[in-house]
């Protein structure tokens, strides 16, 4: 462990950032391999405006601009270590000015060394600014009421691309260019009482939304079904949707699926089966872009569910549903991330909306 300064800047070092270090950055799927802890000298430069806003930064995000002066690497986060371990002001650090460098362990039947990576753009997070003497070790957030903690998003982290490239962005006494948008109202500190029920009606989200941006809160297992649970039983205790049920238990899909007659539509089959248009285009993906109130293909096998939602399941089935329940009180003192606030464009999904025809002109 080391505390001492190890650039230039490190002594005036305002701000640390948490970045998740993710398998392949961009993908539908992220996989955290690990978390970058990045000391930083920054200045906050900009307010973003609607005019300014794209991939990673939302309207009233703030632009930082700075260097790095040392970064370490902790392994992902498990549910029961300490949320604020990246906030410890004891860390291995690993390198002076540059990204750390994470080492993925051979997979067999792999020949040669696995590749070693670092954290690139896009990459999510969470910084503390404030000061960095206030840290402590083991890591908890400082009772500092000058600080601001809040989301982050890695916008740009320098390379040295030498002559002829696009600049040096490396400075040797002070570490790489990094450039992020910090995201104020995005980190929700938990208090004792807190739920994701409680949660989603103060801040006007869902359940499904706060388990989609926190991963740790998606923790899904095994139950055994008992006399009288439906589906929609199911689902409202767990904090859920029947489809989400269907979608994480493929045995709820009709083994013979339905093959299509000539008139089926995505819009009659779904109030058929009692589903949703959206989750029959899930089953199926090569209809997901066909409109609703269009005729289907006459003979196409399709996947629907097998079960009604207020049909009695099975007793002793077991089946997939979320551990996090509505209800569950959420552990005081750790931390969540909280959704953006986006608005939503009416335009954006016409082509699949039955517009009501015109009324005929009145003849005067």
């Amino acid at each position: 462990m080391s505390a001492t300064p190890v650039t230039a800047l490190q002594e005036v070092a305002n701000v640390r950032l948490m970045l998740q270090q993710q398998q392949h950055p961009g993908a539908k799927n992220p996989v955290t391999v690990c978390r970058q802890v990045i000391d930083c000298s920054i200045q906050q430069t900009k307010l973003i405006s609607s005019r300014d806003n794209g991939p990673g930064i939302d309207t009233g995000d703030i632009l930082c601009e700075g260097y790095l002066t040392r970064a370490a690497l902790l392994p992902p986060a498990a549910p029961q270590s300490n949320p604020w371990d990246w906030l410890a002001a004891e860390q291995a650090w690993q390198t002076p000015g540059l990204r750390a460098t994470f080492q993925p362990l051979p997979v067999p039947p792999a020949t040669g060394p696995p590749r070693p990576t670092t954290v690139q753009v896009p990459a999510e997070g969470v910084c503390w600014l404030g000061d960095l003497a206030l840290l402590e070790t083991p890591g908890v957030l400082p009772l500092s009421p000058r600080a601001v903690l809040a989301g982050a998003s890695l916008l740009m982290i320098g390379q040295a691309y030498g002559p002829g490239g696009i600049g040096l962005q490396v400075q040797p006494e002070l570490g790489e260019a990094i450039s992020f948008a910090l995201k104020p109202n995005r980190v929700l500190v938990l208090e004792a009482g807190d739920s994701l029920n409680l949660i989603a009606e103060r801040y006007g989200t869902t359940m499904q939304t706060l388990r989609a941006v926190n991963p740790d809160l998606a923790q899904q297992g095994p139950i055994t079904t008992a006399a009288g649970d439906t589906l929609n039983v199911l689902a409202a205790r767990h904090g859920t949707t029947v489809d989400f049920l269907r979608k994480l238990n493929p045995s709820l899909l009709r083994a013979d699926g339905h093959t299509t007659a000539a008139g089926d539509t995505l819009k009659a089959l779904a109030v058929q089966y009692d589903t949703t248009v959206d989750w029959l285009r899930l089953y199926n993906p090569d209809y997901d872009r066909w409109p609703r109130s269009d005729p289907l293909p006459v003979g196409v096998l399709l996947d629907v569910p097998a079960i009604r939602p207020s049909d009695p399941l099975d007793v002793d089935q077991v089946l997939q549903v979320p551990l996090i329940r509505p209800a569950t009180l959420l552990s005081a003192g750790g931390w969540i991330y909280l959704p953006p606030l986006r608005g939503a464009s009416a335009a954006d999904d016409l082509w699949d909306v039955d517009l009501t025809p015109d009324p005929p002109p009145v003849s005067p």
